[in-house]
C-alpha cells in the first residue's frame, strides 16, 4: 500500500524555502555579502529596512537560525513519518519534548565552557542586545540542535545505509570501562583548566568517554554495548547525522545577520581554509558531536524514568 505524503514534508520544505528566499532578499536589497564585523560597525554598514518586504526580510535575516532550524525539524518529521508509517516524534512525544528541552541545556553547557572559561573558540555577532529580544531565538535554535542531528541520522539509518556495519560480538576486557571513564574525565577537565581554543580537541569527544561507560553500567542505551554486540550502525548514524547538520548549519549561518564565527588559531594556516565560516578541519568536530549529544541525553534520561518513553531498539536514535 502506497503511503500518503505527510503534510509536514511540504510544510517544512515551504518554510525552509521561504526563509532562504527572504534571507537572500535582504542580501539583494542591501547589496551585501556575508558580514563578518561587530554589531556596532554593522549598524553603520546596513541601511534601514524600508517597506514591508524589506522589514520582513531583515527580521528573517537577523533571526534566521531560530527560524530555519525548526523548519528543518518539521521537514525531517515528515520524512521519518513517510519512511516508517508513523513518526517517532508523535509516537514518543514525551521523549521528544524532553529531548528538545535537554538540547537547550546541552548546548548551554558547551557555550558556558566556551565563554565563561574564556576559551572563545566561537563567538556570536549581531545578536539583539536586549535579552528579551533574543531569548526566544536562543530557545528555538538550541532546542533543535540535538533533535536535528538525531533525526538526520535516523533518516539515514532507516534507508539501510548502515546495515552492514556489523562484526562479531566481543566482551569488554575487565576494568576497561573504568579506565575509559577516567580518560573521559581527564579529557573533559582539560577545557576547564586550559582556556584555549585548542581544548576543542577534547571537548567534542570527552563526554562520550566519560558518560557512555556509565550508561553501560546502569543498563542504559550505550554505544559501548552496541560495539560489544558487534553493531556499529547506530554510531555511524550519529556520526553522519552530526556531520550532515554541520554542513547545513554552517551554510545557513553564513549570510545571516545574527551569526557565529570561529577562532581556531591552533590550526595555523589551515584556519583560513574554510567552509563558509567554519575552518574545514573544524568540520571534523561535528562527527563526534552527534554521538556526544546522544550519550549525554541517555545519561540525562535517568532523571526522567517513567516520564519519557524508552528507545524501542538499537536502531533508534530518538
Amino acid at each position: 500500500m502506497r503511503r500518503r505524503i505527510p503534510l509536514t514534508i511540504p510544510f517544512g520544505l515551504a518554510l525552509t524555502l521561504a526563509c532562504e528566499a527572504l534571507l537572500f532578499t535582504d542580501v539583494a536589497l542591501q547589496r551585501r555579502g556575508a558580514l563578518h564585523v561587530d554589531p556596532d560597525i554593522r549598524a553603520a554598514v546596513l541601511a534601514p529596512a524600508d517597506g514591508f518586504l524589506a522589514k520582513l526580510a531583515r527580521f528573517v535575516a537577523i533571526n534566521f537560525t531560530a527560524l530555519i532550524w525548526p523548519a528543518y525539524i518539521v521537514l525531517l518529521e515528515g520524512v521519518l513519518t513517510l519512511q516508517a508509517g508513523r513518526s517517532p516524534v508523535r509516537a514518543r512525544r514525551h521523549h521528544f519534548a524532553m529531548l528538545s528541552l535537554a538540547s537547550i541545556l546541552i548546548w548551554c553547557i558547551f557555550d558556558a565552557i566556551n565563554f565563561n572559561r574564556g576559551m572563545k573558540a566561537w563567538d556570536y555577532l549581531g545578536i539583539p542586545p536586549r535579552f528579551s529580544d533574543r531569548a526566544w531565538g536562543y530557545l528555538l535554535a538550541f532546542a533543535c540542535i540535538v533533535p536535528g542531528m538525531l533525526m538526520s541520522g535516523q533518516v539515514l539509518m532507516n534507508v539501510g545505509l548502515f546495515e552492514k556495519f556489523r562484526t562479531k560480538a566481543r566482551r569488554l576486557p575487565p576494568g576497561s570501562a573504568t579506565l575509559v571513564i577516567l580518560v573521559g574525565a581527564a579529557m573533559f577537565i582539560f577545557p576547564l583548566v586550559h582556556a584555549n581554543p585548542i581544548a576543542n580537541l577534547t571537548l567534542w569527544t570527552s563526554l562520550v568517554f566519560l558518560l557512555d561507560p556509565i550508561n553501560l553500567k546502569l543498563g542504559r542505551p550505550s554505544l559501548l554495548r552496541d560495539w560489544m554486540n558487534g553493531w556499529y550502525g547506530r554510531t555511524a548514524a550519529l556520526f553522519t547525522g552530526g556531520l550532515l547538520c554541520g554542513f547545513l548549519w554552517e551554510f545557513w549561518n553564513y549570510w545571516a545577520l545574527a551569526k557565529w564565527v570561529y577562532h581556531l588559531p591552533f590550526l595555523g594556516s589551515l584556519e583560513h581554509v574554510r567552509y563558509f565560516e567554519m575552518p574545514v578541519m573544524g568540520l571534523l568536530g561535528f562527527i563526534p558531536f552527534g554521538a556526544e549529544c546522544w550519550v549525554m541525553w541517555q545519561a540525562m534520561r535517568i532523571a526522567f524514568d517513567g516520564l519519557v518513553e524508552d528507545l524501542p531498539d538499537d536502531r533508534a536514535l530518538l
